[in-house]
């Protein structure tokens, strides 16, 4: 049977609302038992809508693909949002509808050198599918991240990248703030003002890209159309 009519009944095991905004759903099979996927794809969550037929969205997967008996993913709040009013009215236990896994933005293999990763809000949920799916198989690269996000206030997940530092040797993530306050020190303004950081014209680099639609058309514009890198090189899929 496809991904798209295989439903997966999946229980809502644990909720973490890492800031107002930005909630995770940690997710278990019911039936199938079983569900697999690979790095980099997403579901479709089934909105109820009463006797209605249910309004469907897509989430990208934030967990390592070699677990069959559940995944994780990242919600961010939108205000009046079918989807997000009905998450963030869920308390856990719930028994929630999937279909899926579809995509096909993958890790890219034999991997390059250099790995990019360029994301904004809940476009994380892809590069760490990545990196929890393939820091066994691939340790030794040079992974960098770029996380953009508002405001300090917005930040979230640094516990779960402080601990991927420790286990791979040349991991190393920065956040982007668009709106910090007087006491940031650290990089401010948009992800795009930091590309030339990387030095990807000399090291063979992947780039990925998930989140903000205009941030992915601006750095494929710099990268292509400037910098002449093929765009075999380049992945994207915009959180819009």
């Amino acid at each position: 049977m496809s991904s798209a009519r295989t439903i997966y009944h999946m229980r809502v095991e644990q909720i973490i609302d890492h800031t107002p905004s930005v909630r995770e759903l940690v997710l278990k099979t019911e039936t199938p038992a079983e569900f697999s996927y690979k790095a980099g794809q997403f579901v479709m969550l089934n909105v109820p809508q009463g006797e209605a037929k249910p309004i469907l969205r897509a989430y990208s997967i934030a967990s390592d693909d070699r677990i069959k008996n559940g995944f994780r993913l990242l919600f961010k709040f939108v205000e009046n949002g079918v989807a997000s009013t009905f998450v963030w009215n869920l308390k856990g236990g719930e028994l929630l509808n999937f279909t899926g896994p579809f995509g096909k933005v993958f890790f890219q293999e034999p991997p390059t050198e250099q790995i990019l990763f360029l994301n904004t809000g809940t476009g994380l949920s892809q590069h760490i599918c990545y990196l929890l799916s393939k820091k066994e198989l691939y340790p030794k690269l040079k992974y960098r991240m770029l996380f953009g996000v508002r405001s300090e206030k917005d930040m979230y997940y640094k516990p779960e990248l402080d601990a991927l530092v420790k286990e791979l040797p040349d991991f190393k993530y920065e956040f982007v703030l668009s709106r910090p306050s007087e006491t940031w020190t650290g990089k401010k303004g948009y992800i795009q003002n930091f590309l030339s950081e990387y030095d990807y014209k000399n090291i063979p680099t992947t780039f990925y890209m998930c989140g903000n639609g205009g941030m992915i058309k601006e750095i494929k514009h710099q990268l292509i159309e400037i910098d002449g890198i093929d765009k075999s090189r380049i992945w994207a899929e915009a959180f819009d």
